[in-house]
């Protein structure tokens, strides 16, 4: 096996980048190790798809028992079934991290996987995203990277921040809380965070030192980018053409703020885009729908984040530090029901009920990481008419 291989430390020990030909089949591959825990991070471009106006990327977090030495399943199938909860978690950490940083006129189908190989004291998802850049950032996939990633925690009483904490410091009671910050170029573009009450003064100070993580774990990997790196593969773009911008700027330039701040909300946006796409089809009927309607999408988003930079206004009028009109009240549905609970927070209509159970209700919860009871269940459904 050909390997070149990488290390920096990161909150007293060693992580350790790996470039094999274990995945040669894809665009770019990489086993991200610290500790005991190894992550296998893979990533391919596919061709241009046809007939899409999104850009198609697919981030997959793939958890393996056997990373735990664990077999997985019931007497009858013993194999991994659909992911865990944590799992997707941590797949939408890896996507939210890298996701920006694609052109979004990109048609090209992209996808990254992220297979945990061993796990150890140490959570794989941080490697997850420095893998992840990493692999796509020594591709030919064009992107805009890289990114890192870092975990700070925090002990109740103790002044000092603990980088990269253990699931064992995690699980103690006095553990205070837990973040974890991605970004680029020191920037944050992605938080996670969990815990106790803790000072707004805290919170920010510990923001200040996933930045300087972030710069350092970044400097590491463009000295891999600059050795490694392949050519990026040119993307067609099409370009917009210049009567479009025309139209656009006569049609639906000057309705734009009314619909975004006035208070129509998304069926006003709905509603412009529609009249836009009309307008575009009466005066350029020969003209690809995929180009008006990402023009219509660019304008709509820059005009939200002028807004929100210039003015401190967001899409409803209301400022950054106002709150939806709030509505709250418990019990009233049924006798029967143990409890129930509505909440509104302007449109958002929330129903709870509850039920308390006996001992042997709990629920057997078998991870890759640990194998518990689970007493407190807390089931959350999107309906349709919702």
């Amino acid at each position: 096996m050909k390997t070149k291989e990488y290390s920096l430390e990161v909150g007293g020990k060693t992580l350790t980048v790996q470039f094999t030909d274990l995945a040669e089949q894809a665009s770019g591959s990489v086993i991200m190790r610290y500790g005991n825990t190894v992550v296998l991070v893979t990533a391919v471009i596919g061709r241009e798809r046809d007939g899409i106006d999104y850009f198609p990327l697919t981030v997959d977090y793939e958890e393996r028992f056997y990373a735990g030495g664990k077999i997985q399943g019931s007497r009858f199938v013993r194999r991994e079934g659909r992911p865990s909860d944590e799992a997707v978690l941590s797949g939408r950490i890896v996507d939210r991290t890298i996701r920006p940083l694609f052109d979004s006129h990109m048609r090209n189908e992209v996808q990254v996987i992220a297979t945990v190989l061993s796990i150890g004291e140490d959570d794989p998802d941080i490697l997850g995203v420095v893998g992840a850049s990493l692999a796509l950032a020594t591709s030919e996939i064009p992107w805009d990277g890289p990114v890192s990633a870092i975990r700070i925690g925090k002990i109740v009483g103790l002044n000092e921040f603990i980088l990269s904490p253990t699931y064992s410091t995690r699980d103690g009671a006095d553990y205070e809380f837990d973040l974890v910050a991605c970004g680029k170029d020191g920037n944050i573009n992605m938080i996670e965070v969990g815990g106790k009450e803790v000072a707004e003064d805290t919170v920010n100070a510990a923001l200040k030192k996933a930045s300087e993580e972030i710069e350092k774990i970044q400097a590491f990997q463009n000295k891999i980018i600059k050795e490694l790196g392949k050519a990026k593969r040119e993307i067609a773009k099409a370009e917009t053409p210049e009567e479009v911008k025309k139209l656009f700027t006569e049609k639906i330039e000057p309705k734009l703020t009314e619909v975004l701040f006035g208070g129509p909300g998304s069926d006003g946006i709905h509603g412009l885009k529609d009249e836009w796409m009309a307008a575009v089809k009466e005066a350029l009927p020969d003209l690809d729908k995929n180009i008006s309607g990402d023009y219509f999408e660019e304008n709509i988003n820059k005009a939200l984040h002028d807004e929100a930079i210039n003015n401190d206004r967001r899409p409803d009028g209301r400022g950054f530090d106002d709150v939806r009109p709030l509505f709250a009240k418990a019990g009233g549905i049924s006798p029967i029901l143990h409890g129930t609970g509505i909440f509104y927070r302007g449109a958002t209509h929330i129903l709870s009920a509850l039920t308390l159970g006996g001992p042997g209700d709990a629920q057997l919860v078998e991870g890759m990481e640990y194998q518990t009871k689970k007493r407190f269940m807390h089931h959350y459904n999107f309906p349709p008419f919702s």
